[in-house]
């Protein structure tokens, strides 16, 4: 006789085998977050509990419970956050930590490679821009306005070719606007930096006026109504000039130079040479009065004699 095994016994086997291919990473989210929150959350505003942590604050939401949402403003946060921590997040299509006291650098976030939406924006970070945002291909909106985030704005973000979103004003910002095209670029701000040179004249940057550059004294084209002149730090390079060019056209200016000086002195000297020829006719002829006078005298005087 075969071992039969029990109804009950099967159905639990079952459930077993179902929870073992459950994703083991919901646990691994609600780690990251409680690792997250005992750096960022001194003030124990979040209270986040239990294992359910698509209902924890701020957790706005999952996906095969995978914290997909994650939208903590306005909480008065503070510290620095940790990228490895982050990054174990790599389910995140939207990350905001809008308007609480965060500073330090912006880490590496480049684990979080389906991450759509990042707003940091209204904090206290500093360092240099976040180069690791340039590799996140799916990147859509990226909000870094009201910091203290110094250095250049990479040129790497020409990369970003989703990009829909980018609002950097109101930093420490130098050097030169890289030269954005993205089609899908639709709300730009880079007002309030201490960025120079000539902004990129590109079909997406002449869509934006001057308030989206304003606030940046050394910036110049038409967008801010300042020409930019190509001896200015920053702006575009001089054409190559080549000793042929002025060699070639050299002879030519000379040729035209010595016909109009020729036409001139021509034309002078005929001037002079006609006054000449009326002075000497005038000469001649007060001459020839003087003369006719004379003779006139002798001939009276002779009259006389002989009467």
């Amino acid at each position: 006789m075969g071992f039969v095994i029990p109804r009950h016994s099967l159905l639990f086997i079952v459930f077993v085998c179902f929870l073992s291919r459950l994703p083991r990473a919901r646990s691994g989210d609600a780690e990251a977050l409680l690792s997250l929150k005992s750096a960022i959350d001194p003030l124990n505003r979040l209270q986040w509990q239990g294992n359910g942590v698509c209902q924890w604050q701020g957790v706005k939401d999952c996906m095969n419970g995978r914290v997909t949402k994650l939208v903590l403003e306005f909480l008065n946060l503070t510290g620095t956050l940790d990228g490895k921590i982050l990054n174990q997040l790599d389910q995140l299509r939207v990350l905001s930590f809008k308007g609480n006291s965060l500073s330090g650098q912006i880490p590496a976030l480049s684990g979080l490679v389906n991450l759509k939406s990042l707003y940091l924006n209204s904090n206290n970070f500093s360092g240099n821009f976040p180069t690791s945002i340039s590799g996140l291909h799916r990147l859509k909106i990226v909000v870094l306005a009201g910091n203290h985030i110094s250095g250049p704005i990479p040129e790497s973000l020409t990369n970003v070719g989703r990009l829909y979103v980018l609002y950097l004003e109101d930093n420490r910002f130098t050097g030169t606007i890289p030269p954005l095209n993205q089609t899908s670029l639709q709300f730009f701000n880079v007002s309030g930096n201490q960025l120079s040179g000539e902004i990129p004249a590109t079909r997406a940057l002449m869509r934006f006026n001057g308030s989206a550059f304003s606030g940046n004294i050394n910036l110049c084209g038409p967008q801010v109504n300042n020409p930019c002149r190509n001896t200015g730090a920053g702006g575009p390079a001089l054409p190559p000039i080549y000793p042929s060019t002025p060699k070639e056209s050299s002879p030519k200016r000379s040729r035209l130079i010595k016909i109009i000086a020729g036409s001139v002195g021509g034309f002078v000297g005929l001037v002079m040479l006609l006054l000449l020829c009326i002075l000497c006719k005038k000469k001649l002829s007060s001459t020839e009065d003087r003369s006719k006078g004379g003779v006139g005298r002798v001939e009276v005087a002779e009259a006389g004699e002989a009467s």
